[in-house]
């Protein structure tokens, strides 16, 4: 019931029209990217009128309920969260409406950063600022979907592994290919591709056109006429979603929960300045340590080292930077991280003197655990700020890291089981 194929087909013939009548997919793309913010918009406002994709059970002011025969009442009636006799269910995140905001803010960001010069100097640039804002927000709001008809690997959501596919890729084609054509084909391409397959999802929602649904009360009716009694429906092989959680358990001790001490982890990066001019400084791209300490609460203190390299000069750089993580239902832990430290820039030429200066760094963070010790290291968003009167002013990067990490220190000890339920989740990376 889902059309990532069919657009994903539809995109290649784009493409393959595009270069064969001499138009530039790039630049087809960027005058795409608000369009397709304002259809994204749109979509999912069908998508609320309809009542597909809707979010988890919530107590926030602005939850809503969804009447008697909508998917969202009919899955909690199915999972006998709510009888059939109700005729709304239980209140929940309007994730359309998340959605929705995400597009226009999309359209508004693509109109803004088109009238840069920063994207009037390589066409594609505007397309995939709108690609990885929309990859972003996309894997933050699946954490708050509620219906069950989405497919689901490793703990991820559909859309939540394209929204992953699609940073990786967007960065892959920065670090693999620098001149534009090349670009153009990977990067551009690929992440289009990609992008209209998870956005292809507004009707994702299955309906069973046969299952008799029950009708509400008739308000019109007079108080003295008999009321038709709705009848239970019969299961449907239909997705279960599963019931919100019961009231947390009691806080373990510290000598009931394990905590991480210490994590390391290495990682390959890229980085490509954003206020030089095309062809001044070139991508960047090498590995990086990252060693961590956790503080307890979700904080955390990391001693990074850096080295990335191109054709022209190295740059090394050790940081310092303190973080905040939390963990999701998943299991992934999301979190930020603000540090500042050196950098040496390091040229290949002899007539050029190595230049040292202060580097500042803001970053998003994100870790999949893949057993006790081990986890899966994502950095998407990663901005760098290197001050140098030798320089010819800051330079300003965007960088992207991925990585294996190994964490020191048991997950758990003797934590006791929840009455009813599996253990209390430990956040790893400071978060208990």
């Amino acid at each position: 019931m889902t059309s990532f194929w069919g657009y994903g087909a539809g995109t290649l013939a784009v493409i393959v029209v595009c270069r064969g009548g001499g138009l530039s997919p790039a630049r087809l793309g960027d005058l795409a990217a608000a369009p397709l913010g304002l259809a994204l918009c749109l979509a999912r406002l069908g998508c609320f009128i309809a009542g597909c994709d809707y979010g988890k059970v919530t107590d926030l002011p602005w939850a809503m309920r969804f009447p008697s025969g909508s998917p969202a009442w009919r899955d909690h009636v199915r999972s006998g969260l709510v009888p059939p006799e109700r005729t709304a269910s239980l209140p929940v995140h309007p994730a359309q409406l998340y959605e929705a905001a995400l597009g226009l803010l999309i359209a508004l960001g693509a109109v803004w950063i088109a009238r840069s010069s920063w994207a009037k100097e390589r066409a594609g640039r505007v397309f995939l600022c709108a690609a990885a804002a929309y990859a972003v927000g996309r894997f933050g709001i699946e954490e708050l979907r509620g219906d069950a008809g989405r497919g689901f690997q490793l703990g991820l959501s559909s859309g939540q592994i394209f929204a992953l596919v699609l940073l990786v890729v967007i960065a892959a084609g920065f670090v693999v290919v620098r001149r534009r054509a090349a670009m153009v084909g990977t990067a551009v391409g690929a992440a289009l591709l990609v992008l209209t397959s998870v956005a292809g999802d507004a009707h994702a929602q299955p309906q069973d056109p046969y299952a008799p649904q029950p009708q509400p009360a008739d308000p019109y009716a007079p108080p003295s006429a008999p009321q038709p009694q709705p009848q239970p429906q019969p299961v449907a092989p239909y997705p279960v979603p599963m019931p919100p959680p019961g009231p947390p358990p009691p806080a373990a001790s510290e000598a009931q929960v394990g905590r991480r001490i210490l994590e390391a982890g290495a990682m390959l990066g890229w980085a490509t300045p954003l206020n030089r001019r095309q062809g001044q400084v070139a991508p960047l791209a090498g590995p990086s340590l990252s060693v961590g300490l956790a503080l307890g609460q979700g904080l955390g203190l990391w001693l990074d080292l850096d080295s990335l390299g191109n054709a022209d000069a190295s740059h090394g750089t050790l940081l310092l930077s303190g973080s905040m993580m939390t963990a999701t239902r998943s299991g992934i832990e999301l979190g930020a991280r603000v540090g500042v430290g050196t950098t040496l820039v390091n040229f290949d030429e002899p007539a050029f003197r190595d230049v040292a200066g202060a580097t500042m760094r803001a970053e998003a963070i994100a870790s999949y655990p893949l057993g006790d010790q081990w986890a899966l290291s994502f950095r998407p968003l990663s901005f760098d700020l290197l001050s140098s009167d030798n320089l010819g002013g800051p330079i300003f990067t965007w960088q992207v890291r991925a990585g294996l990490a190994y964490r020191f220190g048991p997950r758990r000890v003797g934590a006791p089981a929840s009455p009813g339920g599996p253990p209390p989740p430990v956040a790893i990376g400071g978060a208990r």
